[in-house]
């Protein structure tokens, strides 16, 4: 076999990987990208516990916003910290994005509240550390009464009969599901 010939057979047998490469690096932003996206919503907080806690169905993620306070009070919204005056901007312009959306889909996206006054059907997710003082929460709340934003959804953790960490059977102070309700 001469020279030319081995050179014809390898130049045969090589495969440009080139498209390969590129199409792993696209999945490979993708799933960065989504996974990221997801993240930012939800920070790690530990949410209270509520004996009638229902499970969150989620369906429509475009129809709520969702919040996040810490134990120091400080709102994060997609994962960046945000200070009240940028919330009541973040909300209105979150109320008119879900307003339009639903105007694109025949409906105002607005409900009679009485007196012919109208509110956005859009919900606020909160979630608060079970160590929020109370006063951010309300602040968060008066907010959301200027953006004319009246329902929303508390985040907590099920109330649960078995066995619970450290953490949890300290917040319920050795109350269990069966002795709700039955203390004065």
């Amino acid at each position: 076999m001469n020279k030319a010939t081995k050179k014809a057979i390898s130049d045969e047998a090589e495969m440009d990987m080139t498209p390969m490469i590129d199409i792993v690096f696209n999945l490979l932003i993708f799933f960065m990208v989504v996974t990221d996206l997801n993240q930012k919503e939800l920070a790690d907080l530990t949410l209270p516990l509520a004996y009638m806690a229902q499970e969150d169905k989620d369906d429509d993620p475009d129809d709520r916003v969702i919040l996040n306070v810490d134990k120091f009070g400080e709102i994060k919204y997609r994962g960046k910290t945000v200070n009240l005056d940028e919330l009541g901007s973040i909300l209105n312009n979150a109320k008119q994005l879900y307003e339009r959306k639903m105007r694109d889909k025949g409906d105002t996206g607005l409900e009679d509240i009485g007196g012919g006054a109208k509110a956005s059907k859009l919900f606020v997710l909160l979630r608060a550390d079970r160590d929020t003082p109370w006063q951010h929460v309300q602040w968060l709340m008066t907010i959301m009464a200027e953006q004319k934003l009246y329902k929303m959804q508390f985040a907590t953790k099920k109330f649960r009969d078995g066995w619970y960490t450290d953490e949890e059977s300290d917040m319920l102070d050795g109350i269990t599901q069966k002795d709700w309700g039955k203390e004065g």
